[in-house]
């Protein structure tokens, strides 16, 4: 056994401090339990001896222990409560994990050394797109092309791919060391947390996730994506009873060591103005559901926006408007406006939560039987159509209308103010066969079938074209909220609402068709001339419609660039007699341009 000297320690440092040859450690102990620190050989982990912790190093709840004469790099630790052992929640290493769904957790001593991670972009948060990722699911499956599969330094293979598609931050479901060990199911099969949103270890990065050192894997993907000029977003669940200081030590943690670019924080107890108004955090993006920023800020409004709102009324209503729900204009009209002052507006028509975009077109109900709770698990309301058939179908006319009404769903995202998030695989319609709460399914139902990139290219590409349209057009992305006004007199206001005739919007509940024009004249594009006008009309009714736009600018003339039966346009068709007629549950996009001269 080891010959360990122990002096009293320090409180003021939670965790583990390397100190020299020696070495500090302070952890809670909101009980009042005798508290011993166990040693173990980092190798074998085998007992390699006990230490006591001081009754006089006590300050407040916390307790402290210094110790020497060990060599602490080959050493781990846990920490005994009466009967009850555990490590302390600032471990910032940790080993017990290597295998995804075994786990007997060990802390480390050694703090992690982690390289740079380069210049952060700072992307704003309306050139912004955001993609949701598993890390596990997302590269797991042997059609991924890629080695590790399932893991942090796979991500990183697909940063090409991610960069062509024109996303500019990933955010990343938890890949903080989460217990992904579950009880079993009703039937006695096992089952694993496969999104990991639960307790864990939260300074440390999840072993199972990595084919090499933890700390250096996620630093050197952080780099790689930062080298390309994307941005890296972490999601982390709190339960209620966390403290609040530990919350924001938590995510100041990973933003000055590991670079990270924002953080997604999920639970219903959360130190939001702290967090927002925290002078270390001005520059990181904090995704939150629904935030009161009025309760943060009230009547001021921050010189940086830093907090972004996750939108959960973007999608259902969304939802409801594309399957032709009675009285949904004037919801979605306001939605695809919305752009707040104090914070961002993240759109997205799904998210890890419910059906993917292909499910959502495809089933009526939730499928959720293989997870084990005799399908009573996961939201009964997911305002879905399948289309006129359940699952999956061979008629060629449920499959074309299913396909448009995914380019219907993508277009309400990313011609809308705000940030859009697509969630990973819609891209290419993924499906987990009708699954919306798959949070347990380790297995292909969870992992991405790249296979599907090929056989539905068409949409693919449909997506990476209406992305780069959105990036090359600011009307579609502006900074601050549209006036709804003429406020430069240029003869149009910067926004406005039309009907089948131009300058009467028809708002009536019975109405599922309307029209948005947008004025290039109030935005700059990227070589700094203004922005082309646009005139974008949405019937999600099950009946054609006729639409005759505003007169065009002079010397300009309106011409359709894309439409969602048809995708986008090689070559712009001209509006004829002032006039076109939109196909029933359909978008379509006109656009000016110089006018044709007119024959003498």
């Amino acid at each position: 056994m080891l010959k360990i000297k122990t002096e009293k320690g320090d409180c003021s440092r939670p965790g583990v401090t390397c100190m020299g040859d020696a070495v500090n450690i302070a952890v809670e102990n909101r009980q009042g339990r005798p508290l011993i620190l166990e040693l173990f050989y980092k190798k074998s982990l085998k007992k390699a001896g006990s230490v006591k912790f001081p009754k006089d190093s006590v300050l407040g709840d916390m307790h402290s222990v210094k110790i020497s004469g060990i060599d602490a790099s080959e050493l781990a630790y846990r920490i005994r409560y009466g009967n009850n052992e555990g490590i302390d929640p600032y471990a910032c290493a940790v080993t017990g994990n290597e295998r995804f769904g075994k786990r007997r957790i060990y802390g480390l001593f050694a703090k992690p050394e982690v390289p740079g991670t380069g210049k952060r972009p700072e992307t704003a948060w309306n050139d912004s797109v955001f993609y949701l990722l598993n890390v596990r699911g997302y590269t797991k499956d042997n059609s991924s092309g890629v080695d590790e599969k399932g893991t942090i330094k796979a991500l990183a293979k697909k940063i090409p791919y991610l960069k062509k598609t024109g996303i500019t931050a990933v955010i990343l479901q938890p890949v903080y060391d989460f217990d992904e060990t579950m009880e079993p199911g009703i039937s006695g099969e096992k089952r694993l947390n496969f999104w990991g949103y639960s307790k864990g270890n939260y300074f440390a990065v999840k072993q199972a996730y990595c084919s090499g050192d933890p700390s250096k894997e996620f630093a050197d993907t952080v780099r790689a994506f930062h080298d390309s000029g994307l941005e890296v977003i972490l999601q982390f669940y709190f339960p209620d009873d966390t403290p609040e200081s530990y919350i924001t030590a938590c995510i100041r943690y990973w933003v000055t060591q590991y670079g990270i670019d924002g953080v997604q924080l999920l639970g219903s107890s959360l130190p939001l103005r702290n967090v927002f108004t925290d002078p270390l955090l001005k520059s990181t993006k904090i995704l939150v559901t629904d935030p009161d920023m009025d309760a943060v800020y009230g009547n001021t409004t921050p010189d940086r926006k830093n907090a972004g709102a996750m939108l959960d009324s973007f999608m259902y209503d969304c939802r409801k408007y594309l399957k032709g729900d009675e009285d949904m204009l004037s919801s979605f009209a306001m939605h695809i406006l919305n752009n707040p002052e104090k914070c961002a507006a993240v759109n997205y028509i799904t998210n890890y939560y419910g059906f993917t975009l292909n499910d959502l077109v495809s089933y009526d109900r939730k499928h959720n039987e293989a997870n084990g709770e005799d399908n009573k698990d996961g939201g009964d309301y997911n305002y879905s159509w399948n289309c006129g058939a359940e699952g999956k179908s061979r008629k060629k006319s449920v499959n074309q209308l299913r396909k448009k009404q995914i380019r219907n769903a993508l277009c309400f995202m990313f011609l809308s103010q705000g940030t859009p998030m697509l969630r990973a695989g819609d891209e290419f319609l993924n499906s987990q066969n009708g699954n919306n709460n798959a949070y347990c399914q380790d297995n292909k139902t969870s992992y991405l079938n790249w296979n599907d990139l090929e056989k539905n290219k068409d949409i693919y590409d449909f997506v990476r074209k209406l992305i780069a349209f959105r990036k090359a057009h600011p009307v579609f992305k502006s900074a601050s909220r549209k006036k709804m006004m003429d406020y430069i007199s240029c003869g149009y206001p910067d926004v406005s609402f039309h009907g089948e005739q131009a300058w009467h919007a028809d708002f009536a509940n019975y109405n599922r068709h309307f029209a948005v024009m947008y004025c290039g004249a109030y935005e700059k594009n990227a070589k700094g001339g203004r922005d082309d006008d646009f005139f974008v009309i949405y019937n999600m009714h099950w009946m054609d419609h006729r639409f005759h736009p505003p007169k065009a600018p002079k010397n300009k003339e309106w011409k359709i660039v894309m439409s969602t039966d048809e995708g986008f346009l090689e070559k712009p068709v001209p509006v004829e007699a002032g006039e076109v007629m939109v196909q029933q549950r359909s978008v379509m996009v006109l656009e000016t341009f110089a006018a044709a001269p007119k024959k003498e």
